[in-house]
């Protein structure tokens, strides 16, 4: 086996700190090393320090992307144009410590083993350690196919710039999918363990730096998560290397990665629905999956409360506007029937004029079920909000602010969702299609 060693820098504005985590690289020993620095449009000087270490030492070479493909769309660039046997992706504003790179590939020697990994130290702008990620107490060192899936579910347990990876396992995927932009490498390391073993060390192998202006900052601040990570989620299961006995686990999997994002998204001040991903709205989608779940409710209460609105009891009765066509009117149907017992009835608002109207789309959605469906004749579909209720809402409509505004959660239908595009190629989302997970 070899040991070449492709590393990608992928950067965008990182002048501060690239010097630095090129030189890390470079003193890697042990390996047969390839730099290869993938600029995103810089307005400062990171190509000029990119280009002097490139200049000075031949393992380093520079490359500016015509376009901003952003970072996956980079390493995926990279992936494609590297024969180097093991690849790794790594961040401008990370530092690797000694020994990070040899004893991965040495382990990698055992073509069975399509990853390696290890934990590593948080430091803070200034390089001083302020703890470690992630936890891997009790990994054995090695951990066979597709076992190691159990890690890293329902949430991410793998450092992506603490990895070594086997160049053509990665490629056999299509690259990194980079339409769910926050955890794209989640995506692809759930894969890569249900088809190969996984090598993990304990010991602090990388500095990832963080800092305000950092991607992972930035992403974690905008709410995307909220979006990407249910979404991965329930979209990997569509794997067909996905364990059966995994299979049965999916609602349970996904309402534990939905609560503890919810969580996240309430700590950092997304908490209404009218503003994007609300930490709340997470949780009552949890509700749709593990309803009989007695936990759920009092962090949902508390969420709730948190945003500023009232809870509604745990046998919810819930409002919502009249839909306008069949394809509205079946959204709402589906999105009562995921709260199965827990809904026990509906208020819509319909204005008086369209109440036969509205039979007719209702009937054939709602049938004979459970739900006490009421129409309420209404000038406006403000008439069926109070308190103590949970609206029903298309995402993005102005029923969804005008609950909040009016102190009732929401819980939205059409959410969107990264993998209802196909992968964009232009922007190197992924490598090819016919590797793509759809």
């Amino acid at each position: 086996m070899g040991r070449s060693v492709c590393v990608a820098i992928p950067v965008k504005d990182g002048a501060d700190y690239l010097g630095a985590a090129i030189e890390s690289v470079l003193a890697q020993e042990g390996v047969e090393l390839a730099v290869r620095v993938r600029d995103n449009g810089s307005a400062d000087d990171s190509v000029a320090i990119a280009e002097r270490y490139a200049a000075a030492d031949p393992r380093v070479s520079v490359a500016v992307n015509e376009t901003d493909v952003g970072y996956y769309g980079s390493l995926n660039r990279v992936l494609a144009e590297t024969d180097a046997e093991f690849y790794v992706p790594f961040a401008a504003d990370d530092v690797m410590y000694p020994g990070n790179l040899a004893p991965k590939v040495d382990a990698l020697q055992d073509p069975s083993i399509a990853f390696a990994h290890a934990r590593a130290e948080l430091i803070d702008a200034h390089g001083n350690p302020i703890g470690e990620w992630p936890d891997l107490g009790g990994i054995p060192p090695l951990t066979a196919a597709p076992d190691y899936v159990r890690h890293v579910l329902p949430l991410n347990a793998v450092h992506t710039q603490a990895t070594v990876i086997r160049s053509d396992a990665l490629r056999s995927l299509g690259g990194f999918d980079g339409r769910p932009v926050y955890c794209s490498d989640w995506l692809a390391y759930i894969r890569l363990s249900m088809r190969g073993a996984v090598a993990t060390f304990q010991e602090r192998t990388i500095g990832n730096r963080v800092h305000g202006a950092s991607g992972s900052s930035t992403l974690t601040t905008s709410g995307i998560n909220g979006r990407d990570v249910p979404a991965t989620l329930d979209h990997v299961f569509g794997d067909p290397a996905m364990p059966g006995e995994l299979q049965a686990q999916r609602d349970e999997l996904a309402a534990r990665a939905l609560v503890a994002i919810g969580g996240q998204l309430s700590d950092a001040g997304r908490r209404r629905v009218a503003e994007g991903f609300a930490g709340y709205m997470l949780i009552s989608r949890a509700f749709t999956r593990t309803p009989f779940d007695p936990a759920l409710y009092a962090h949902y209460h508390s969420l709730v409360a948190t945003a500023g609105l009232v809870p509604p009891p745990r046998q919810f009765e819930a409002a919502a506007a009249a839909p306008a066509g069949p394809e509205e009117a079946g959204a709402l149907a589906r999105t009562a029937a995921g709260f199965g017992p827990l809904m026990e009835r509906l208020h819509i608002a319909v204005e008086p004029e369209r109440l036969d109207a509205t039979m007719q789309l209702l009937d054939p959605v709602f049938g004979d079920g459970h739900l006490d469906v009421v129409l309420v004749p209404a000038d406006a579909p403000a008439q069926v909000i109070e308190p103590g209720r949970l609206a029903l809402a298309r995402w993005g409509s102005p029923f969804v602010a005008l609950a909040e505004g009016l102190g009732v959660p929401v819980h939205p239908w059409d959410v969107p969702n990264p993998f209802d595009e196909e992968p964009d190629f232009a922007r190197w989302q992924m490598l090819e299609a016919e590797s793509a997970l759809v």
